[in-house]
């Protein structure tokens, strides 16, 4: 399971969050913490996503794909 970047991308557009230094930021996590949860190469922990998705918002199935 991995996170959706372009799903990411496409609601922090809609939220006008300019980009995912800002996401970072306001998750109270850093960038590169962002970018690893964010990387295909990184299986992140549910509770990554459910925080991620409760922020943003959405459902944690929103934000995912499978591999």
């Amino acid at each position: 399971m991995i996170v959706d970047k372009f799903k990411i991308k496409e609601i922090m557009a809609k939220k006008h969050i300019k980009n995912q230094s800002e996401l970072a930021k306001m998750l109270g996590i850093t960038k590169n913490q962002l970018s690893n949860i964010l990387s295909e190469k990184f299986n992140p922990i549910k509770s990554n996503i459910i925080e991620l998705a409760n922020f943003l918002e959405v459902s944690p199935l929103d934000i995912i794909k499978e591999k």
